[in-house]
């Protein structure tokens, strides 16, 4: 992950909680009882809030290296045997996207999209993953749609604030039941 020893925590315009065992376990906890939920209704990938934190890449932003934790629990948890949502189904090791030697590709259980899991290393203590969406089969909406600013419970950290600043606009940290009821409210009809 990050070592966080020597970070500002001081700059208020970044939305970061300091990662303790304490905030860990509630950020497992909290994004492991939405997708519970959402596996109620169908699966995470009518969810568009769902995707687009998956989906959280600091290339976006035209930033340099900058870590969602709360995107990086979300991705484990959703690949996790225990949720039996995403199932590994091949490996890619040619024209890869991440730092490993290969690429892992997941496919829902229920819709049947397809994810590509990609893994970056920027130094011995900063890694991150996500997942990115290389053939959607889901049909429709189910979870509302985005709205922002989009809540994290743990936040956002990298090597340079003004890189983290320029990712953080559309985000801001909330609580555990912001956090929740944001990644399970269906869409209005």
């Amino acid at each position: 992950m990050i070592n966080l020893v020597s970070m500002n925590f001081f700059n208020k315009n970044i939305p970061r909680r300091q990662l303790t065992a304490v905030s860990t376990r509630e950020l497992h906890e909290t994004l492991k009882r939405a997708l519970d939920e959402i596996l109620k209704q169908s699966c995470p990938c009518h969810y568009p809030r769902f995707r687009y934190l998956i989906q959280f890449q600091h290339g976006k932003f035209n930033a340099g290296p900058v870590f969602c934790a709360d995107t990086n629990y979300l991705v484990s948890i959703a690949r996790s045997k225990e949720l039996d949502y995403l199932t590994l189904t091949s490996h890619v090791t040619e024209n890869i996207t991440g730092d490993y030697g290969e690429d892992l590709i997941y496919t829902c259980q229920k819709c049947k999209t397809v994810y590509k899991n990609i893994c970056k290393q920027y130094s011995i203590n900063f890694e991150f993953e996500y997942l990115d969406i290389i053939e959607p089969k889901y049909l429709f909406e189910i979870g509302a749609d985005l709205t922002f600013p989009f809540p994290l419970l743990q936040g956002l950290y990298g090597f340079k604030d003004e890189d983290i600043l320029k990712c953080s606009k559309e985000f801001a940290l909330g609580s555990a039941n912001e956090v929740y009821n944001y990644l399970t409210e269906i869409r209005q009809q």
